[in-house]
């Protein structure tokens, strides 16, 4: 805990050392590497600003099938097929990264002077954190924007507005060759900074975004021989604060209310429910509840399991540790949604409320009647109400599941490829993967059945942790995982309490995606269900975001995406 905070005053104090900038990566403040970076020490302030919690870049999971937001976020430019070379959202991502990567580039100019000087092995590891980090910061932004500038060093202004776009190609290659290079310069530890995992794993995920599975698997498979990560038996505590020595945590940027590192009071309470004194705003939707199996393995439209009046029951462990259970204590309350139950239960004093989880009592009660638990813990209800979990970036069970995708596209090897998912989904049962009677483990062994599961075992592994929209967009899913009708339970008056809560009559399907489809028209129609929003997705742009346009403005070089 004392590092920790050591690492956040370091980091409050550097802030000021870097201003936000476009392109041009000249220091807007008086402090420059030509008068600060004297020594190692001032070294290390550099390259903690590196860690600031906004260059970290995290997808929101309301862009994506999982989840809805009843607030602002439901009008975003990704749901509503509106982003465009304006959009604050796009922009925010391109101006944030850019500025890393500056920051990266002024730690690793002003590191060359000190060679010969300075301690060789502290400056070969934060050379290393400094390039890994940098080309994480790259591998977002070739896979959002595509062709992006490559800066390799800094620029004059002038020279900053003379750059052209580089291929994906060569912004792939450079980041494969930095990530190389700064594994040979990190240590092997479990440390929570860039290391050897961390610079092997980001490898693996970019090739796998970038469709590169020979890269992808060989550079997953550096990580598993490095024997330094291992899944946590545990899955629910990973993601919560006790969870921060788990030793599946490859990096995550830890926050801290102490140093008012967290999520807002207005976002926190977004996540909690309206009992415990928050909004219950930011859902998890009809699909990524019916998007876990059951425990035979089979999906709900295929096991005779699946029960739609009981929902939670006789499905994945993991769905209850990702979605609140409806009867039972929740941050101090009986979470029960359910349209008659216009009171529950305050769990510390064992008196009887009245229910503002129930939209019987309070119209913005949760309007799919679901919400978050993964990761969400008491703290996040007490006074005053700001959260602080651990941002996780990589952890090994992504390690774990890439290599096997990798192998699967690959069509090699399918049995370790079994093997690895059969991993993943036994810890979610709290046994190992070889207890095959304790769980459903995979017998499949074609290419095709491996991939359909694949997808949804990332899926419901991953949900809430911001990779699914990056899945959508490689695997070219979003005119159904973006595009569709977002379904909410239908009005207290004119729900049918015999098909509380899913109705047994027009069931969903899940396809060869993992994407949950669902009968909108009619269960609109049967008042089983009512809309909440229409999204929409534009598959002849929206896999790629559009360049800025004050960045085309001062530079006509910068071309621009189709369809922008």
């Amino acid at each position: 805990m004392k590092k920790i905070k050591y690492i956040y005053l370091i980091l409050i104090s550097s802030f000021g050392i870097f201003g936000c900038t476009d392109l041009d990566l000249t220091p807007k403040t008086g402090i420059s590497s030509e008068n600060f970076f004297r020594d190692i020490a001032e070294l290390e302030i550099g390259l903690n600003a590196l860690y600031q919690k906004n260059l970290w870049k995290i997808d929101e999971d309301w862009w994506t099938d999982d989840m809805h937001h009843r607030g602002g976020p439901a009008n975003n430019d990704i749901s509503t097929a509106n982003i465009n070379s304006e959009s604050g959202l796009s922009g925010s991502y391109w101006s944030d990264l850019y500025d890393g990567i500056k920051r990266a580039n002024i730690v690793l100019e002003a590191l060359e002077p000190l060679r010969g000087l300075e301690n060789p092995d502290e400056l070969a590891r934060i050379e290393g954190e400094a390039r890994a980090i940098r080309a994480y910061f790259y591998g977002i932004l070739v896979t959002k924007f595509g062709d992006i500038p490559l800066l390799r060093n800094n620029l004059l202004l002038q020279e900053a507005y003379d750059i052209n776009r580089n291929s994906t190609e060569e912004v792939k290659n450079f980041i494969y060759e930095e990530l190389d290079l700064a594994a040979t310069l990190l240590p092997n530890s479990n440390a929570i900074r860039a290391t050897q995992g961390f610079a092997r794993g980001i490898k693996a995920r970019i090739a796998l975004y970038l469709g590169d599975f020979e890269v992808a698997r060989d550079a997953s498979l550096n990580v598993m021989e490095l024997e330094t990560y291992n899944l946590d038996t545990d899955f629910e505590k990973v993601f919560l604060r006790e969870g921060a020595n788990s030793p599946e945590h490859i990096f995550y940027i830890a926050q801290s209310q102490e140093f008012n590192v967290n999520l807002n009071n207005t976002l926190t309470r977004d996540y909690i429910p309206r009992n415990a004194g928050g909004f219950g705003a930011a859902l998890p939707t009809f699909e990524a509840m019916h998007s876990f199996e059951c425990v035979d393995g089979q999906t709900i439209d295929k096991s005779p399991l699946y029960n739609p009046h009981r929902p939670f029951e006789n499905r994945d462990p993991r769905l209850t540790k990702t979605i609140v259970e409806f009867g039972i204590p929740w941050l101090g309350y009986i979470y029960q949604p359910h349209p008659d139950s216009v009171t529950t239960v305050n769990v510390s004093t064992n008196e009887r409320i009245t229910n503002n989880d129930t939209r019987g009592v309070a119209i913005f009660a949760s309007f799919t009647g679901l919400l978050w638990k993964k990761g969400i813990e008491q703290r996040w209800a007490d006074n005053p109400r700001l959260a602080d979990p651990n941002l996780i970036i990589l952890r090994y069970a992504d390690i774990l599941l890439m290599h096997a995708e990798a192998l699967i596209e690959l069509n090699e090897d399918l049995e370790k490829a079994r093997e690895l998912i059969n991993r993943v989904r036994a810890r979610a049962y709290g046994v190992t993967h070889d207890q095959t009677e304790d769980y459903p483990n995979i017998l499949d062994m074609d290419q095709v059945s491996l991939r359909s599961i694949l997808r949804r075992e990332r899926r419901v592994e991953f949900m809430l942790e911001g990779l699914r929209y990056q899945d959508i967009i490689r695997w070219k899913i979003g005119h159904k995982a973006i595009a569709r009708v977002v379904l909410g339970l239908p009005q207290p008056n004119d729900q049918d309490r015999s098909q509380w809560p899913f109705n047994n009559e027009i069931l969903p399907s899940i396809d060869e995606d993992g994407v949950v489809i669902l009968q909108a028209d009619q269960l609109i129609a049967n008042n089983y269900a009512r809309t909440l929003q229409t999204y929409s997705f534009d598959e002849g742009r929206m896999y790629l975001w559009p360049i800025p346009a004050s960045d085309r403005f001062l530079n006509e070089n910068l071309t621009q995406n189709p369809g922008y």
